[in-house]
């Protein structure tokens, strides 16, 4: 059966169960024996061929629901154990239930951040809906509301994840970031193979390619070494397809490993060290000045751009930043989190048999 937005009903009647789809894709699953709704732990990733199932009538998924008709993917969220459901769905609960609130784009930006940091993410989601349901009933103001959620966050999360800083994320960020982590050539054929290189995923960090580009490519750019046998052998794919393949050279920005030595790393923290301690006390040395150069997507040349004149695009180039204006502490701090996560990550890497660091981009 047909429902809203692409999603249908069908019946599994080798299981006796009830498949909510979308686009054919499995979403959400109930059981008539235990009368329970639960949302497919692979939800949106496996695929069924819709038309080879039988519908279930109006009158099952109304029962099954509880006597309501779904027009909306959270009626079915809303039938699932919280403690199975995603951060995403979470959050347009809140969304839904209290739009009074969650409208105002800085609440709705904490309370994202809240769930996503949270460990058990429908334990922050019952405090948040403990905070807006006193929060309607004593009619407080959206700067009230946002104050207490950041101090609901520091008690359930132990840390102020609002203070500005230059993010430093553990794990693998699939979005615009540079991945960093320990790695071992396994097969020198092709360094630039996904089968040719063990990756040591656990020690992972993650950092915006714009973050890369304005504070750590002077470092990386001195230290990157194209003599070394990693970074020579890394297969150029879009080379000429002659019988001798091409290979790349120098730092690459794009999904292609850039290796450093244990050693190399080394020196680079020594001058990153030294970088922290010329910031600090205002001197002077090779890095400075290059801090202050501003690089990344913000100094990049616009030639097109939706809803923008050519004449809005032209005084946007003329204008374009060349300076970084970042504070210092800022960038310290960044640094000081940076080396202590690559001291950490070389450490682990040398115990498991890793012997090389690979900075790929997004």
């Amino acid at each position: 059966m047909k429902l809203f937005d692409k999603f249908e009903a069908v019946k599994f009647p080798e299981e006796n169960l009830i498949f909510i789809t979308k686009n054919e894709y499995l979403y959400y699953i109930y059981n008539p024996k235990y009368k329970s709704w639960k949302k497919h732990k692979n939800a949106g990733n496996d695929q069924i061929t819709v038309s080879n199932y039988p519908d279930v009538s109006k009158e099952e998924l109304i029962k099954a629901l509880g006597g309501l008709f779904p027009k909306k993917e959270t009626d079915f969220i809303r039938c699932c154990n919280i403690s199975q459901l995603h951060t995403g769905d979470l959050l347009n609960l809140l969304k839904e239930n209290y739009s009074n609130y969650m409208s105002d784009d800085e609440i709705y930006y904490s309370v994202d951040r809240f769930l996503s940091e949270s460990n058990i993410y429908y334990k922050s989601y019952l405090k948040l809906k403990d905070l807006f349901d006193i929060a309607n009933t004593t009619k407080q103001n959206n700067e009230q509301i946002l104050t207490q959620i950041k101090e609901l966050c520091f008690d359930v999360v132990g840390r102020d994840i609002f203070k500005k800083e230059i993010e430093i994320i553990d794990g693998h960020d699939c979005s615009s970031y540079f991945w960093t982590r320990p790695v071992r050539v396994i097969d020198f054929s092709d360094t630039n193979g996904i089968d040719n290189i063990a990756e040591m995923g656990s020690a992972e960090i993650s950092i915006e390619e714009n973050d890369v580009d304005q504070y750590l490519t002077p470092f990386l750019y001195k230290y990157f070494d194209n003599e070394l046998e990693a970074n020579k052998k890394r297969v150029d794919y879009h080379g000429d397809d002659d019988e001798q393949p091409s290979y790349l050279s120098d730092f690459e920005w794009y999904l292609t490993h850039n290796f450093y030595t244990f050693s190399s790393v080394e020196n680079m923290l020594k001058d990153i060290k030294d970088t922290m301690n010329a910031l600090s006390t205002g001197r002077e040395n090779e890095f400075t000045d290059k801090l202050k150069e501003k690089r990344g997507f913000a100094t990049y040349e616009l030639v097109y751009a939706k809803n923008l004149t050519a004449e809005q695009i032209k005084e946007y180039n003329e204008n374009r930043p060349q300076k970084d204006n970042t504070e210092k502490e800022l960038i310290i701090d960044f640094y000081r989190r940076f080396i202590y996560r690559m001291e950490y990550m070389m450490k682990v890497g040398e115990e498991k048999g890793y012997n090389l660091i690979s900075f790929m981009g997004p």
